[in-house]
């Protein structure tokens, strides 16, 4: 039985995010991604799911407005107090509390899958953009060989709810709700001294070797995959 908002909440604000010290500051990855999706100065950036901000922060360094919305409420407090230059809400992003088309970009990266109605969040998010404005997600695709092998079994919120789908799937929930297929591309933020080492030197070897097997497979095989949706 899938869980209620309730239940969902309470995983995010007492384990998922136990301890968040340290966090918020964006990578290198964040930042290339800005300027990949080309954030300007004056745009107004809204994150689904933001978690600790570290995308938006990466966005307000290339002059956007940010604004997030997330869940848990511990996120959101956190986001308050290191992001003060944004607006953050708690809430659902099946209900998102902004005007129609008052956003120039969306984001929602490695959240969709975990929401329980995503073809209400994806029409609210398709509500507040600009026309001619992009949504950008990046998803798991269950193509990927580690899910097909049994190798693996999603991330640490399996547990609570997690639904990755193939390539052409999310592509049909996207359109579904309105948006046209503007790109999609390898998601490899996993190609980073700080991935490869992040449990330690000794396992370094065998995930960098892995790293370099996923980067090297087609995207419909990919882990995760971007994807830029038209309004």
């Amino acid at each position: 039985m899938q869980p209620d908002q309730n239940q969902v909440q309470k995983f995010y604000d007492e384990n998922y995010y136990a301890d968040i010290k340290g966090l918020g500051r964006p990578t290198a990855h964040h930042r290339r991604l800005a300027r990949r999706l080309g954030i300007v100065a004056g745009q107004r950036v809204l994150d689904v799911a933001c978690g600790t901000g570290e995308w938006l922060q990466a966005a307000y360094e290339s002059g956007a407005h940010i604004f997030g919305v997330d869940l848990s409420e511990k996120a959101i407090s956190f986001c308050r107090q290191s992001h003060p230059e944004g607006e953050f809400q708690a809430t659902s992003a099946e209900n998102l509390p902004f005007d129609d088309e008052s956003m120039d970009v969306i984001s929602c990266l490695g959240s969709l899958e975990h929401f329980p109605d995503k073809p209400a969040a994806l029409a609210e998010m398709y509500r507040l953009l600009k026309p001619g404005a992009y949504l950008v997600i990046s998803v798991p695709n269950s193509n990927f060989l580690g899910y097909r092998l049994g190798l693996y079994g999603g991330t640490n919120q399996a547990g609570i709810i997690e639904t990755p789908l193939r390539v052409f799937e999310w592509e049909e929930l996207a359109t579904g709700a309105g948006f046209s297929v503007d790109l999609k591309w390898r998601d490899l933020h996993f190609l980073s001294v700080g991935w490869v080492t992040q449990n330690g030197w000794v396992k370094a070897l065998p995930r960098a070797i892995s790293a370099c097997a996923i980067a090297a497979l087609p995207l419909d095989s990919q882990y995760q995959v971007y994807f830029r949706f038209q309004k």
